[in-house]
């Protein structure tokens, strides 16, 4: 009789034992556990991606770099190359116009106007007292005298105004030889006439223009002059 009372009591007690009990606790708590560890295996798989990606991330970077380290690179031999290429075509540029320069040779050149005197006398040498043009100083206006500073072929004009019926006879004289002569008249008009020669000279040969016959009566005025010019041609 005892005994089943006994029974009876630990059948009631194991009945009226709570739903929440320590075994329903453990497999609650189990679960859990297994949640987490899922998560942090999805996490730490979530990281290894990122981290690979940032690796990825880092030797594309490092590439791209490098690339452009060797395009800088590329840029500065270009610049270089362009740099002396430039420097090359501006030589060449230099001594092109230097040796055309040469070739071209000094400029020597001159005009001058207003004679001394209007009635020059046979032999006379002609004085033309303004020089409007002078390159090489070979001109001189007090004395009438060309003298060649460098050897070459010159050629010489001279333009003379004669009074109407007045004569103008000329020589253009080279180192003492004729070289050009010539006689100008109009028997009604004043009347301006032009002519020109071309002659070989030596360094410091003497040219100028003289009146060659008996004297004449040349004329000038705002609108028409007595001329004598010259230049070198090649030296």
């Amino acid at each position: 009789m005892f005994q089943r009372l006994n029974a009876l009591l630990f059948i009631s007690a194991v009945l009226s034992e709570p739903e929440c009990s320590r075994f329903h606790y453990e497999e609650q708590t189990l679960n859990k556990m297994i949640r987490q560890e899922i998560a942090i295996e999805k996490l730490q798989a979530n990281m290894a991606e990122t981290q690979q990606q940032v690796l990825d991330a880092l030797g594309n970077l490092t590439e791209t770099t490098q690339q452009l380290r060797d395009l800088n690179n590329e840029r500065t031999k270009l610049k270089r190359v362009t740099d002396e290429l430039t420097e090359e075509a501006n030589k060449n540029i230099r001594n092109y116009a230097a040796k055309i320069e040469k070739l071209k040779g000094p400029t020597v050149t001159f005009r001058c106007k207003d004679l001394v005197n209007l009635t020059p006398n046979a032999g006379e040498t002609l004085v033309f007292k303004t020089t409007t043009l002078n390159k090489g100083l070979g001109y001189d206006n007090k004395s009438g005298i060309f003298t060649a500073p460098v050897a070459g072929t010159y050629t010489f004009s001279v333009h003379f105004c004669v009074a109407g019926g007045k004569n103008m006879y000329y020589a253009i004289v080279a180192d003492g030889v004729e070289i050009k002569k010539g006689w100008f008249c109009d028997l009604k008009w004043n009347t301006c006439y032009t002519t020109d020669t071309v002659t070989v000279l030596h360094k410091d040969s003497k040219v100028y223009v003289k009146y060659s016959h008996s004297s004449s009566l040349l004329v000038t005025t705002s609108i028409y002059w007595n001329t004598f010019s010259g230049v070198l041609v090649k030296s």
